[in-house]
């Protein structure tokens, strides 16, 4: 493969997950994969597919650990390794990685990465550093240019029941 020609199977792919067919971006980016195995861009967006879709998590995960290895500094394979994580309920350890994605920010996509930050704290129990992930990250998804409305609804979702949960008291395990 020439990387041009890897380089348009990518997009072809981000076009079939943008428009929903999961399953066809995940048949082109595994064409790819099985031709340059080795390709760090190939193994991180289909191991984040993966993820995303709460598939083959063992196997996304070392796909993506071989993109953080080869750029550890990446904030889109940071948060990838993350997702991954969060996915296969290794919350603390997604973490930091997610922290450090959102801390590099990359402009396009924040508001992704600070969804998934949202996600992770709420695993953890910190409802309100959650809400306030997912706040920041409804207000990126607005200033989009291309804002992507199932992702504005989710966040709008996030929130409310976040605020709810915030209401409620919260009951003391230890009482009698």
């Amino acid at each position: 493969w020439s990387s041009d020609v890897c380089s348009s199977d990518l997009g072809l792919s981000n076009v079939y997950v943008s428009k929903g067919d999961f399953r066809k971006g995940a048949e082109v980016l595994e064409e790819v994969y099985r031709e340059t195995p080795d390709d760090i861009s190939v193994n991180n967006d289909l191991g984040y597919l993966y993820a995303d879709q709460g598939q083959k998590l063992e196997q996304a995960e070392q796909m993506i650990r071989k993109a953080v290895e080869a750029e550890p500094e990446n904030g889109a394979y940071l948060d990838s390794l993350g997702w991954v994580l969060h996915r296969l309920g290794k919350h603390a350890e997604a973490l930091p990685l997610i922290e450090k994605a959102v801390e590099k920010g990359q402009g396009s996509g924040d508001e992704t990465l600070h969804e998934h930050l949202g996600d992770v704290l709420d695993k953890l129990d910190r409802s309100g550093d959650a809400l306030a992930a997912w706040r920041r990250a409804r207000q990126l998804a607005g200033e989009n240019p291309y804002p992507d409305p199932a992702l504005i609804q989710r966040l709008e979702d996030k929130i409310r029941l976040g605020e709810r949960a915030e209401k409620v008291p919260k009951v003391d395990q230890d009482a009698p």
